[in-house]
């Protein structure tokens, strides 16, 4: 009986059928099996067969990945709020093409106040973990948490050190102690408890509940004064004076004195920028800025619902109120799993009038001026990618632009790497390094040729997006070189080629010479021309991004053991060996009898041993 093909829509029913009338995530491929969009749902079934009745009412931009489809999986989940932090955990993994993609280039810098330690200390960290600590933050200026620590370090006497203590006395105490900035528990000065009172009054500086924390420190100033106590109740009078002239800094911008998050964005096209201002305890504290891509015409509620999905499943430093400037679609399930996730309630608000709605209004204005400082910058780029294409007399627009350059010592630890710059932008989460494998001793050009045919023969077996522009680090001998990988792979009418070579005066920019194919004398550019500064740009790039990967080979082998080269003598192994004798030097004069005596030693690897080479390094 011979096969009868299924039709794409007959194969779309199919597969509709067989989904669950259950809470969970549907995946939307194409015939590439690469994700189109990820969605959660309440009824998994109902949700994924809307998409494919009355399409006359479906949004343009739905429209437009739904003619892609060609495969569609699914993901169960107990509750419709678990397919929500699953939908958020997937898109932050897989980035679809037709979903809001959230793109944060910063790590906003958190302090880490120890309280799982009997002794707590402070340091700034990058990622908020699981590991009974207390953070704050984040702060959107790395000066902004140099000057809290150092106001911290000067008002209590908080410890600086990074033992982990247990209150036992490990050594004398330090200058800190002398001159009264730290209670040195390292010497065993301080009880834990005395301690803690130190710990919970930085607690509330960092919360900014500073007139809680005046009101206690008022209260010790009082009673060590009614005791006589004066050098005491002096220290207290300079710690009260201190934390008001923090709090006179303050500005206080909500009346509500809550814990607020406010959320606007701005979007034109298929992009936007999100500005999240972090009110704590009614004082403006710092802002976040992201930019938002894939947009493509999609609906403001679906924008604003998958910023606060993917936004929040990173944050663990929750408010109670999230100022909203316009109401979503999911707004009830997002306040219940951030309730459960902060342990109380946090509300979703959408304000009309009054204080609230003017700060919606001033984040607004934030979003609006950054994505306009975002588009100057675009346009800049455009301009000098426009002036590169004409200068150079380029076939196609440099829209994605690969850089290559190379490192090595006398053919020793050779290293390739790649770099991409997008919009005349570098995108880092696209570099790629080579280890250098084929070739022996010094051969540059060889070495140019098996890093671009194992670039490019990927990219064609992955049937993956081509660059426009390829800009090799190199002179003639390089061009040649890169057009020989074109021409055998059949790419040299599919991209442009070019090198970036020093000029007569090596250590003078505006003596760079740019090769081309098919033209003898090199291109030189105009002394302040733009693209000449971006292909610069770019070949530094790559050269730093080379000499970086060749550095940690080196690096590495220097600190490599010649016991490692000893087949059956692993990490273990050889950390025993240099624990019992002390050196390689004596681990060759041992006798075959002392080796063996060792677990896991066989006569074998004692032979081995005692004829391997020297080195002052083991």
């Amino acid at each position: 009986m011979p096969f009868k093909e299924v039709s794409l829509e007959q194969k779309i029913k199919d597969i509709i059928e067989k989904i669950p009338r259950l809470p969970g995530i549907y995946i939307m491929k194409d015939r590439r099996s690469e994700i189109l969009y990820i969605g959660k749902a309440k009824v998994l079934r109902n949700r994924v067969r809307s998409y494919f009745q009355n399409s006359r009412n479906l949004h343009p931009r739905t429209r437009m990945f739904l003619g892609k489809v060609e495969d569609i999986k699914f993901l169960t989940t107990n509750t419709e709020a678990e397919a929500l932090i699953l939908e958020s955990n997937f898109v932050k993994k897989h980035q679809p093409k037709y979903n809001v993609l959230l793109k944060d280039d910063k790590h906003y810098p958190y302090l880490r106040l120890t309280t799982q330690e009997k002794f707590p200390r402070l340091e700034v960290v990058r990622r908020v973990k699981k590991d009974k600590a207390t953070y704050f933050g984040p702060y959107t200026m790395v000066k902004e948490v140099r000057e809290t620590i150092r106001l911290i370090y000067k008002i209590f006497p908080l410890r600086q050190s990074k033992d982990k203590l247990d209150g036992s006395a490990l050594r004398r105490p330090c200058l800190n102690h002398q001159m009264g900035r730290c209670l040195a528990p390292c010497a065993g000065l301080v009880s834990s408890q005395d301690y803690s009172e130190v710990v919970k009054d930085v607690s509330l500086f960092l919360k900014g509940k500073n007139t809680t924390l005046i009101k206690n420190l008022k209260e010790k100033m009082e009673t060590a004064s009614l005791e006589t106590r004066y050098e005491e109740a002096a220290i207290m009078r300079d710690k009260i004076a201190a934390v008001q002239t923090v709090l006179d800094k303050q500005k206080i911008i909500s009346t509500s004195l809550e814990d607020q998050d406010v959320i606007a964005y701005c979007s034109e096209k298929d992009k936007g920028m999100a500005q999240v201002l972090i009110i704590r305890s009614g004082k403006m504290l710092g802002e976040k800025i992201f930019k938002l891509k894939s947009l493509n015409e999609m609906e403001e509620d679906e924008t604003l619902s998958s910023f606060i999905k993917q936004y929040y499943a990173e944050e663990t430093m929750l408010p109670a109120e999230i100022l909203l400037p316009h109401s979503i679609e999911d707004s009830d399930l997002i306040a219940s799993w951030l309730s459960e996730k902060k342990g109380t309630r946090v509300r979703l608000e959408v304000p009309a009038i009054g204080k609230k709605r003017d700060l919606i209004r001033m984040a607004e204005e934030n979003a609006s001026f950054a994505m306009r400082m975002e588009q100057d910058k675009g346009e800049v780029g455009t301009r000098s990618l426009e002036e590169l294409q004409t200068a150079l007399g380029l076939k196609n627009f440099p829209e994605v632009i690969e850089g290559f350059d190379l490192s090595n010592i006398s053919g020793y630890h050779a290293v390739g790497s790649m770099v991409v710059f997008e919009n005349a932008l570098a995108d880092k989460s696209k570099y790629r390094r080579y280890k250098i494998k084929t070739v022996k001793g010094i051969d540059d050009y060889a070495m140019l040729r098996e890093v671009m045919t194992r670039r490019y023969s990927r990219l064609l077996d992955e049937n993956a997006p081509l660059p426009s522009l390829v800009l090799i680090d190199g002179g003639k001998g390089h061009l040649n070189a890169g057009q020989d990988v074109l021409q055998a792979l059949d790419l040299d009418n599919r991209i442009d080629l070019a090198c970036i070579a020093k000029g007569k005066f090596r250590n003078n920019l505006a003596t760079d010479e740019v090769y081309l194919p098919q033209k003898k004398k090199p291109v030189l550019f105009k002394e302040n021309s733009p693209s000449r500064f971006l292909m610069q740009r770019i070949r530094d790039e790559a050269h730093r991004f080379a000499i970086s990967y060749h550095r940690k080979l080196r690096g590495k082998k220097t600190l490599e053991s010649p016991l490692e080269s000893i087949p059956g003598i692993g990490k273990k192994r050889r950390l025993m060996l240099l624990k019992q004798f002390g050196s390689l030097e004596n681990i060759q004069k041992a006798s075959l009898e002392d080796l063996t005596a060792l677990p896991g030693i066989t006569q074998y690897l004692a032979e081995k041993l005692q004829a391997s080479p020297s080195s002052e390094k083991a």
